[in-house]
């Protein structure tokens, strides 16, 4: 069947990545420390680029962002190319939670991994390599903006994005 591959993977890697956040209970949503994740890979980020590279919304983002803030995890700016926009950067409290949080999902997906041997441990570090390679090829390569879906009025005009349903 054509897509079945793509299709069993991506929820297999939702999934096996919900699973891990639950079984790690860091204490916040998986956005919330997927927005400190993006903020530490990308540098730097305003609030429409956070929005766009999570696919949220900008008000779950400024809410997300805003909870940061508060727990000294983020910090804002202006932005000096559009007074009325802001810069988001990861604190030094921020990028030190963020480790711990991925230490901690570390130690719980060790523990799911505890009773593999070690051809299959290598054929998930295989799967890692590939999948990296495929992240690092679609995130150079123009993003495909897939076409808008019909407003319940008819129009031509597109849907807003969908807050996250981590975001709780």
């Amino acid at each position: 069947m054509p897509g079945f591959l793509p299709l069993d993977l991506t929820l297999a890697c939702s999934r096996f990545a919900r699973l891990a956040a639950r079984r790690a209970d860091v204490g916040v949503s998986s956005v919330t420390w997927r927005v400190a994740a993006a903020i530490d890979q990308h540098g730097e980020l305003s609030i429409s680029a956070i929005a766009a590279l999570e696919n949220v919304t900008r008000p779950t983002t400024t809410t997300v962002v805003q909870r940061l803030e508060e727990l000294g995890l983020v910090r804002r700016r202006t932005d000096p190319s559009d007074s009325r926009s802001s810069l988001v950067s990861l604190t030094e409290l921020g990028s030190d939670r963020l480790t711990a949080w991925r230490t901690q999902v570390g130690d719980e997906v060790e523990g799911l991994l505890a009773g593999l041997d070690a051809a299959e441990r290598a054929t998930l570090a295989d799967a890692v390599d590939l999948l990296d390679r495929l992240l690092a090829e679609a995130d150079s390569a123009p993003r495909r903006i897939p076409a808008a879906a019909p407003t319940a009025a008819g129009s031509d005009e597109g849907v807003p994005a969908r807050p996250c349903a981590d975001d709780r």
